[in-house]
């Protein structure tokens, strides 16, 4: 019987076997128009490498419509050995070529450049961008930052080629005639939607080319230009609705009006003109200092502060200065966030005096960049009461464990009635190429000063 039995399960083993060996490859007999859509889902070396799996699949990579160049993990390498970015670079733009000669899209809806490239690779990036437009390009990304987190030096930047779009200048400066020609295409650009330029010399003429003439353009970042002098964003026949200008020191205006903008982020609020916006509702403003940045929002007026749904701002300074500020009511503002640097133990308090003129709060959030921190033993001081109906979340992101921290916990505690949730994130918020593990004392620091303080109904995430 025990025989009989194992030559049955040796059967079944068998015929289980044969039924694996002719099961069916369902997903390669999908249409192509399917396969190259889950192809577009992954980075160009991932969609590469399927063409092994069989001869059908040999050439569908071709056809992907999302070039994304990230090069993220030779950038942490660089970072660690500033001495492989040149041999890098060259592989770098080797494989962009590589793959360009490969590419049989015939439309492109992403085309994204992501190294610490510079004017060395000049021509090479003129002629992915002509590649680009040709296809005509839907989300255009150059993300050319130095070890991918640094604005590069002005003389090594990348500058983007005006004669590209039939403009009569090189960035602001006669054409030479060294400089590659590119044929103007014209007829290209109309599908653009996001344009993204991250340590490339890009002048206003030429931002106000792709706004007057991509009738679909509705995010337009630029970090780091110092060819950028004058902006306007005017006309409400705009479709953007994202603006970013971030660090363009060179920058003297930037002119936004009559105009559907949805979302501001500059670091150049003293320099920018801002009137008849009524779907602006969220703004990101930095500079230095803190009283600098108050007085510009200041004279927005009353109608534009009013509609704020979300607002940011990054000093780098201290929040004394707040303490005294009588700032306009804040009437439909949910969420706030303030970005500092963390000196000595200089207390944070100001920024109640901002909470306080906005009644429909609903979340905090306070980033402090250590410099130098120290806790003292002072005592806790209290700001001046002012009950908070609608906020539900406070998260302390570099929290360090000083006294002026505690004493902002404790304003929130005694305030804010429906308070849901505190998360503290004991790391600094420096910017760096990796992110800091968290400060295993000041995380010892958080649980020791506010495990006693925050009572049970709220929940305290300690990260």
């Amino acid at each position: 019987m025990a025989k009989r039995l194992q030559l049955s399960n040796n059967f079944a083993l068998k015929k289980c076997s044969r039924r694996a060996c002719i099961a069916k490859d369902r997903i390669s007999q999908l249409p192509d128009d399917i396969l190259v859509h889950i192809l577009s889902f992954l980075s160009v070396k991932e969609a590469a490498d399927t063409s092994v799996l069989s001869k059908r699949w040999l050439p569908l990579w071709r056809f992907v419509p999302r070039l994304d160049f990230d090069a993220t993990k030779q950038l942490d390498e660089v970072a660690v050995d500033q001495k492989l970015q040149k041999r890098y670079m060259k592989k770098y733009v080797r494989w962009v070529n590589r793959t360009l000669r490969m590419c049989k899209a015939q439309r492109l809806d992403q085309f994204r450049v992501r190294f610490d490239l510079n004017e060395l690779a000049q021509h090479e990036i003129d002629k992915w961008l002509e590649f680009a437009f040709a296809r005509q390009v839907q989300r255009l990304e150059l993300d050319l930052l130095e070890g991918g987190e640094r604005i590069q030096a002005s003389d090594y930047c990348y500058t983007f080629p005006a004669q590209l779009l039939g403009l009569n200048h090189y960035a602001g400066q006669p054409q030479s005639n060294n400089v590659h020609k590119l044929p103007p295409l014209w007829h290209n650009f109309k599908s653009v939607k996001v344009l993204l330029f991250k340590s490339v010399h890009v002048t206003g003429e030429v931002l106000e080319f792709f706004l007057h003439n991509c009738p679909f353009v509705e995010e337009m970042v630029v970090h780091g230009s110092e060819t950028l002098v004058n902006l306007e964003v005017v006309g409400p026949s705009l479709k953007l609705k994202h603006l970013e200008i971030w660090f363009c020191l060179d920058l003297k205006s930037l002119k936004i009006c009559d105009t559907n903008i949805v979302t501001l982020r500059t670091s150049s609020a003293h320099k920018l003109l801002l009137s008849n916006v009524p779907m602006l509702i969220e703004v990101d403003v930095g500079g230095h200092p803190f009283q600098h940045i108050l007085d510009t929002i200041a004279p927005w007026g009353s109608c534009i502060l009013s509609q704020l749904e979300v607002l940011k701002i990054h000093a780098y300074g201290g929040l004394e200065y707040l303490e005294h500020y009588k700032f306009p009511e804040l009437t439909k503002l949910k969420k706030f966030v303030v970005e500092v640097l963390a000196k000595e133990d200089m207390s944070v308090l100001g920024c109640t005096h901002v909470i306080g003129a906005a009644p429909q709060l609903k979340e905090f959030e306070l980033k402090l960049l250590w410099v130098l921190p120290l806790r003292s033993e002072r005592e806790c001081r209290k700001a001046v009461r002012c009950p908070l109906h609608h906020l539900k979340v406070l998260r302390l992101s570099g929290y360090y464990g000083r006294t002026s921290e505690v004493e902002l916990v404790r304003y929130f505690l005694e305030n804010a009635m429906l308070l849901e949730k505190i998360i503290v994130d004991p790391c600094s918020q420096n910017v760096h190429r990796h992110r800091v593990a968290p400060d295993e004392i000041a995380r010892n620091f958080a649980k020791l000063q506010l495990e006693g303080e925050v009572p049970p109904h709220i929940q305290l995430l300690i990260l």
